[in-house]
């Protein structure tokens, strides 16, 4: 909000008034993060239940004519087993089938965890997590509002990119039409530059880059997310224990 925005800032910042926040019995707050494939596997191998989605909700309605409308997400945990709406169980070897086929499609792997939305499915938001295979043109739009960098924020990032022997880039700029999240520019003479506040690890242009220079490092035990969390926020090793506890 431009026009009261720069006021608002001059008046009412923490450091203005010394606010200081003291974190008590953290509650994970409801978004979605996007996590590397080892992670996903370790969700499911450790599921206590799984269940896929006879079709994708978004690719469905917005028509999606670039990626395949079904199957759909994943739920994972005892409170999926509640779960009416055009979903029905699977082994865990067909959901790890589909979400390695699905990255291997270009989606990405987004965990969701959302107490509005599983009341709707009538799961149980304390037990069960969601695994969206999301499409860069109608999931990832919708939910990036375009890549605004305000509604990223509210989607972690598991793993960030960087780019290795950057010598041997080839300027094709496949990675930079790739990133749903505009974190990429390729530089003509510096190869790829990387935003870091942007990228979220999706691995897309790993997938698409020629030359094989780009890699995405999971983020580290204790480090922070690529987005504005909070210090209170838990690290990774901390949100990782948390979804394995709610789905075994």
């Amino acid at each position: 909000m431009p026009l009261i925005g720069k006021p608002f800032e001059a008046f009412g910042t923490r450091a203005r008034f010394n606010v200081v926040t003291v974190p008590i019995d953290i509650k994970i707050p409801e978004t979605s993060a996007i996590m590397p494939f080892d992670s996903i596997r370790s969700l499911v191998e450790a599921a206590s239940y799984v269940a896929m989605a006879d079709e994708c909700v978004c690719r469905m309605a917005h028509g999606c004519k670039d990626y395949p409308i079904s199957p759909g997400c994943v739920y994972l945990g005892e409170g999926a087993r509640t779960i009416k709406y055009k979903c029905r169980e699977a082994s865990k070897e067909e959901a790890l089938a589909w979400l390695e086929k699905s990255r291997s499609l270009g989606l990405v792997s987004n965990v969701i965890w959302s107490s509005v939305e599983f009341k709707f499915l009538g799961a149980d938001a304390g037990r069960t997590i969601e695994i969206c295979s999301c499409c860069p043109c109608c999931c990832l739009m919708f939910k990036t509002r375009n890549a605004s960098k305000a509604y990223m924020d509210n989607i972690l990032g598991f793993g960030t990119c960087r780019a290795v022997n950057v010598d041997d880039c080839a300027r094709c700029t496949n990675c930079e039409r790739a990133c749903p999240f505009k974190a990429i520019h390729v530089d003509i003479h510096a190869g790829p530059v990387i935003d870091g506040s942007r990228c979220k690890g999706c691995g897309r242009c790993e997938t698409v880059c020629r030359s094989k220079v780009l890699k995405v490092f999971p983020a580290e035990a204790g480090g922070d997310f690529s987005n504005a969390c909070e210090r209170s926020t838990p690290n990774a090793a901390e949100y990782m224990e948390r979804f394995l506890a709610m789905v075994r």
